[in-house]
């Protein structure tokens, strides 16, 4: 089954684990920071409708090789504008081609916001932190382009499976 939609909780690990048992109906995948380990995230994949108060809400507008949710999480916030979603979805189109995809990704999910019809989130999953890094600072990597909310850079942040 494919997934649709996606909902995220950030908090303290104990907080989003009471989550997790109080709606233990729900797929849950929970991170720690790699900045601050205390910052946590917590992922519903069940596809069903938000549990969260954080307003943080998207739909799936594509995927990017096979599903895979152990290694590196990589949420890039970015705002983008009519023209720079062509060449955003041009750069994902690509990334269909294995060999066109940046070493070490292991998948990727396109994500909308549910309130904000130009805010985007793109999920990729990394092999380890040194195969993001070397793409993140890659002189050939075409989503450096984009920011978000008015910044030049976009909003990146990394998190570790804990469960």
């Amino acid at each position: 089954m494919a997934l649709n939609e996606m909902s995220f909780a950030l908090g303290p690990k104990n907080i989003l684990e009471e989550l997790v048992k109080r709606y233990s109906d729900r797929e849950f995948l929970l991170y720690s920071s790699i900045v601050r380990s205390q910052d946590c995230l917590l992922v519903d994949i069940s596809g069903k409708e938000s549990v969260f108060e954080t307003g943080l809400n998207y739909r799936v507008v594509n995927a990017i090789g096979p599903t895979d949710w152990d290694g590196l999480l990589e949420l890039r916030y970015m705002t983008l504008d009519t023209d720079q979603q062509k060449v955003f979805n041009a750069v994902m189109a690509s990334w269909d081609d294995p060999k066109a995809r940046p070493l070490g990704l292991k998948s990727a999910k396109v994500l909308l916001s549910l309130k904000k019809s130009y805010q985007f989130l793109l999920l990729n999953v990394w092999e380890d932190e040194q195969d993001y890094l070397a793409w993140n600072h890659a002189a050939d990597n075409k989503l450096a382009q984009f920011g978000h909310d008015g910044n030049k850079a976009p909003i990146d942040k990394l998190y570790t499976r804990v469960r």
